[in-house]
Parts: C-alpha cells; sequence; structure tokens
C-alpha cells in the first residue's frame, strides 16, 4: 500500500463510522485523477467552448494544450473535473454535454456559461457531492459522512485509508494526502482578501469552510483544525434550494410521494447534508416552498411524523432558470 499512514484519533473515526451506517457500502471511490489541481474557474468556459464545438482537446492531449492554453496535466485534470461535476460525458470520439451541463455551460445559451454567478459555483458543490458514477472519496467523507463541526488532516486521511483498506485498492499514502490536499484547496478561501484572489477555485468563493486552529498531532507536526461555515448557506436563493430539492428526490427517492422532512434535513445526500444547512433553516425554506408553489409541494403529519409531499415530478430547471434570472434569498 505505499507508506502507513500514521494511526491516530481512532476513537473519532469508530464514531464516525457508527454515525453514518445509514449510508450502507457504497460504490467504489476515487482518491486521484485531478493531478493534483483543483477546478479553476477558467476551465470550465473553455472545455465548454471546444465540447460545443464537438472537438475533443480532452483526449488528444496536443490539441488540447493548443486550444486550451494549458499543459498536459492540467487537461488531465479538468478531463477528470468534466465528469466529476457531472458537466459532460464523453460519447464516441467526442464529448457531449449533460442536461444540466448544457443547461448551465452551453456558450450559446446557457444561464452562465463564464461562471461568473454565485450560483453555478453552488450547483457544482451540489453536483460532485452528489456523484455516485465516479465519486471522489474526499467529498463523500467530508460532506455525506463527517458528523462533526471541524476536522484536520490526521483523522479524515484515516478515514480515506479504511475506505481504501475496505476495497482493497493499493493506494499509496502519498494519494492520499494529496486527495486531502485537493480538497481543502478547492474550498479554502485564499489568504489575500481581494475579490480577484477567488479566481483560481470554482468553489472557494462560497466560503464553506475555514481554518479555525492548529493542533499537533502525535507525530508532532502542527496540523491546520478546519470548520463548516454552517451560515454560508444563507447565499443560496430560494429558487437553487427549489432544484436541489427536485434534483436529489429524482435521484434517491425517485418512485416516492412524500418524503419525510428529517431525510431533507439529515438523510444522505440530503441537502442537509450536502449544504451543511441547519435544520431550522432547512424547515423554514421547506415553508416557504409550501407557500409559494402550494400545487407542488405540501407537508403532511401522520402519526407524529412530518412529511414534504411533491404533488408533481419536476427536474426543477424552471426553478433553476429562476434562480439565475431572478433570485430570491430568505
Amino acid at each position: 500500500m505505499g507508506a502507513v499512514v500514521t494511526r491516530t484519533n481512532s476513537a473519532v473515526v469508530k464514531r464516525e463510522n457508527q454515525s453514518v451506517k445509514e449510508l450502507g457500502s457504497p460504490k467504489s471511490f476515487r482518491f486521484s485523477g485531478h493531478q493534483t489541481f483543483p477546478l479553476r474557474i477558467a476551465w470550465l468556459p473553455k472545455a465548454s467552448v471546444e465540447i460545443n464545438k464537438g472537438n475533443d482537446p480532452l483526449i488528444n492531449i496536443d490539441e488540447g494544450i493548443i486550444s486550451l492554453g494549458l499543459g498536459k496535466n492540467m487537461i488531465e485534470s479538468l478531463r477528470c473535473w468534466i465528469q466529476t461535476f457531472q458537466i459532460a460525458e464523453r460519447a464516441g470520439r467526442s464529448w457531449e454535454f449533460t442536461p444540466i451541463g448544457e443547461y448551465i455551460f452551453s456558450p450559446s445559451d446557457g444561464l452562465d456559461p463564464y461562471l461568473e454567478d454565485h450560483s453555478t459555483s453552488w450547483l457544482l458543490h451540489w453536483l460532485i457531492c452528489t456523484n455516485t458514477t465516479a465519486p471522489f472519496f474526499a467529498w463523500e467523507c467530508l460532506f455525506n459522512r463527517w458528523s462533526f463541526p471541524e476536522f484536520s488532516e490526521t483523522p479524515v486521511i484515516e478515514v480515506f485509508w479504511q475506505e481504501a483498506s475496505r476495497t482493497r485498492k493499493s493506494i499509496s499514502d502519498v494519494t492520499l494526502r494529496q486527495h486531502w490536499q485537493v480538497f481543502v484547496h478547492s474550498y479554502r478561501p485564499p489568504p489575500g482578501k481581494k475579490a480577484e484572489d477567488h479566481l483560481d477555485s470554482a468553489l472557494s468563493i462560497l466560503g464553506l469552510i475555514h481554518k479555525v486552529g492548529e493542533r499537533r498531532n502525535l507525530s508532532g507536526k502542527i496540523e491546520p483544525i478546519y470548520s463548516f461555515n454552517l451560515s454560508a448557506a444563507a447565499s443560496i436563493s430560494q429558487q437553487l434550494f427549489t432544484f436541489f430539492i427536485h434534483d436529489w428526490w429524482n435521484r434517491f427517492f425517485p418512485e416516492e410521494e412524500t418524503v419525510p422532512l428529517s431525510e431533507i434535513v439529515a438523510g444522505a445526500y440530503s441537502p442537509g447534508r450536502i449544504l451543511k444547512m441547519q435544520e431550522s433553516e432547512i424547515l423554514e425554506r421547506v415553508e416557504e416552498i409550501t407557500s409559494s408553489q402550494s400545487e407542488v409541494f405540501q407537508v403532511t403529519e401522520s402519526a407524529n411524523l412530518r412529511q414534504l409531499q411533491r404533488l408533481k415530478k419536476s427536474d426543477g430547471f424552471d426553478d433553476l432558470t429562476y434562480a439565475y434570472k431572478s433570485p430570491r434569498l430568505m
């Protein structure tokens, strides 16, 4: 397996594993493919133009170096992120937008082809966290499994190692640490305070993760402590939240007409987990949805169980359009 990861905080890991048994034993996760680069803001618009033309700079590296202006490793990273963020898929000898990819990034009529809207960063965060086809484990671990308000490198990599061992993958310590670093760099705000400092990563603008301190691990190394910003979700418009409800419902409860509100708050891949949104805010937003879209949603109560009923199925794309055209914050 390569270098052995130092074991610390085993009690934390044990409690963490117990707290997510309801998620079951998911598919095989990935730890590499990003070439140590987070997704950069300028990359998706460039790739979208080429995909729209029917070109394939993501496989033909020489073509990509010329048309995208990126190095070989960056092109390989972009190819990985395009799929992980569910923006486009390989189709024969070319690439095709997914429905959501075309809706947002189409150069001709996409809602945000240049990734300028804050809603797009939230959407990308949602798409990578709910990817069940080729998911990265860091996102599964931190947004679907981690139940503590703080986290740091050593205990997180311990969970990485356990997952790699479960699937019997031979993954080195270097690969696991690089995976952790890419995750942190994807969300951690840069040290500067200027707006242009956020142009590097497509997700750092969310302010979803921030450094709250430092601790010394058992090896004596000082490592940063990070925490989720539970107030970051206030920047999500009500229409975007409604799209997330529809998308989550369609992915994980496609045949159900009702779902318990507790599932929306804390269920697997739920808005509560993925967006790090507090229960009180979710319930307030659901109440607003049932008021403004009573023909689509209703809250029902039976045997002390509160549920959200969806009267009409939807892909949520109409709500997504309003999130860009006339966003309404709570």
